[in-house]
């Protein structure tokens, strides 16, 4: 009846009746167990008849959010008729008494929405280990636009403790896409209806993979972009392309991204120049598309063909906007490369000042990659013009990844220190930081090659450490089969005999190192691998700016 009422209610255009005050006991009956009622739910006899009435309503609710806002009284009683606590339901009943200006209704749904979110929150942090639970992926939608983030791609996920996940990729306003996980494993056995159990077979019925089909064929995007991403893992391209195509006709962002990445896989492996030109055209188009919708890494993908010519030289200027745009919306490594750029003056004219804003607009956004790409940036440039300053807190920075155990950090704190950068200069300061980096990361060979190289051909007065630095690296290369045949370690391996006066040996492991490279074809590498196999026949140690 009730439902019936406000039905018949929302079709009298002009008339809105006046709504009482809410008494002090009202309000606070709008706090209520939402846990108790979505078990009440899902434990009903007709779950999965109501739950696919639920999800029909709530599509159709969210599709008339903006332009028809009337229609959204009834859709919105009948959902919550249904499913008290859907997020949707209040969300569109707010919509509607706020269209006409029923303040005191809209009050009561907003308290309502912020009582079922609170809930929401409490059951996780939206992170993929820990995914917020709500009853439908249109509960999801609703979430994202009730914080002003526009949903514009969506996936089903499974993992051993969420057999199904829902990620949403939304898009807040005047910043970079944000993913939001979603715990939908309580709805799988409700949607699977009667008619989808004759053709799967009763001990698949509540596997993930045999939901997910149902829904792909029922055109839910989530899952057409799941099959397509499982089959372009498995390298079915074509077949990936048919769902993915379908699934990016509704605005799905991710399905326009693998789309593009498996068009450009495809390009490279074409054997004609015409059939490559197509396939690479193809994942522009997707490329564009994913743009348009606020792709910040698609934005930083074209920038670097365009960079590398891919589209022709005339394209190479739009590297430049594409990579600012990402920058603006908070893609760190947009910024890092615009500052590498504008470092070296590449396609731009030089501006070092320009550069350091760059790596600071990165370095600011909290990204690990980031700070420590400043860092290299200021260690290198610093040994090069010594007047090089810096207004960002990196010190600070790195602290706090050295904190979290990153070794990486740790050396550029001990980098920092050595050159004095933002900092007075202490080569004590600087080898206890590079001691705690081999400490944390023992066996990690980058870790200790870096620690190596720097403590032994160093130009920094007194900062060598030889002995040090040699058993280190002795015990990485006698002990790691992988790092034993890798030409840079072999190099800094020999460096090390080198410094100890042992040549003969340094130029058994250098002769090792160039073999090696040539057999892996490593052509990147061979000249300076040549060059200081000249230094130990010379009976020569390497010495560099090192950090």
């Amino acid at each position: 009846m009730q439902q019936l009422l406000i039905g018949v209610l929302a079709g009298f255009l002009l008339y809105v009746p006046s709504q009482p005050a809410l008494s002090d006991a009202q309000k606070s009956s709008t706090l209520f167990d939402t846990q108790a009622i979505k078990a009440a739910f899902v434990a009903g006899p007709d779950y999965a008849k109501e739950l696919s009435r639920l999800i029909e309503l709530e599509q159709q609710a969210l599709s008339l959010i903006e332009d028809e806002p009337l229609k959204l009284g009834s859709i919105g009683a009948a959902i919550l008729g249904i499913y008290p606590a859907s997020q949707t339901g209040h969300y569109a009943m707010q919509k509607y008494y706020a269209y006409v200006q029923a303040d005191e209704s809209v009050a009561l749904h907003t308290d309502r929405l912020a009582t079922i979110q609170h809930a929401m929150r409490l059951s996780g942090d939206g992170n993929p280990d820990a995914p917020y639970s709500v009853m439908t992926m249109y509960d999801a939608h609703t979430y994202a636009r009730s914080i002003n983030n526009m949903p514009v791609g969506s996936i089903y996920q499974t993992t051993q403790r969420h057999p199904l996940i829902f990620l949403l990729i939304a898009r807040p306003e005047k910043a970079g896409l944000r993913q939001v996980f979603f715990d939908l494993s309580h709805t799988l056995p409700g949607l699977i209806h009667q008619g989808d159990k004759d053709n799967i077979p009763p001990d698949k019925r509540m596997l993930p993979w045999a939901v997910i089909r149902v829904l792909a064929a029922k055109m839910d995007t989530a899952a057409q972009a799941a099959i397509g991403a499982y089959l372009s893992n498995s390298e079915k391209f074509d077949n990936a392309i048919g769902w993915l195509k379908v699934a990016s006709r509704t605005g799905n962002i991710l399905a326009n991204t693998l789309l593009a990445r498996i068009y450009w896989r495809q390009a490279e492996q074409a054997e004609s120049p015409d059939a490559q030109a197509e396939y690479r055209e193809l994942s522009l188009e997707n490329y564009l598309h994913a743009i348009a919708l606020g792709s910040t890494d698609s934005m930083y993908t074209l920038a670097r063909l365009y960079l590398s010519d891919v589209y022709g030289k005339e394209n190479r200027q739009a590297a430049i906007p594409l990579l600012k745009q990402a920058g603006d919306l908070g893609h760190p490594a947009s910024l890092i490369l615009l500052a590498r750029i504008y470092n070296v003056g590449e396609y731009v004219e030089a501006d070092r000042a320009q550069a350091i804003e760059y790596f600071e607009k990165a370095a600011v956004l909290d990204s690990p990659h980031a700070i420590i790409s400043y860092a290299r940036f200021l260690t290198l440039e610093t040994a090069k013009d010594a007047s090089l300053t810096t207004k960002g807190p990196i010190h600070e920075w790195l602290l706090k990844l050295a904190e979290a155990k990153n070794a990486e950090a740790m050396i550029m704190l001990g980098n920092l220190h050595a050159r004095g950068i933002g900092t007075t200069q202490s080569n004590r300061k600087a080898r206890r930081w590079y001691r705690k980096a081999v400490k944390i990361e023992p066996n990690d060979a980058d870790t200790i090659n870096e620690v190596v190289w720097t403590l032994t051909v160093t130009d920094v007065p007194g900062l060598k450490r030889t002995k040090y630095a040699h058993r280190l690296m002795e015990q990485l290369m006698t002990r790691n089969q992988t790092a034993s045949v890798h030409p840079e370690y072999l190099d800094t391996w020999a460096a090390t005999y080198a410094a100890r006066g042992n040549f003969e040996r340094a130029i058994e492991l250098q002769n090792r190192a160039i073999a090696m490279a040539g057999k892996q074809k490593r052509l990147d590498v061979m000249n300076i691998l040549e060059d200081h196999l000249d230094h130990f026949k010379a009976q020569q140690v390497i010495t560099e700016s090192a950090p």
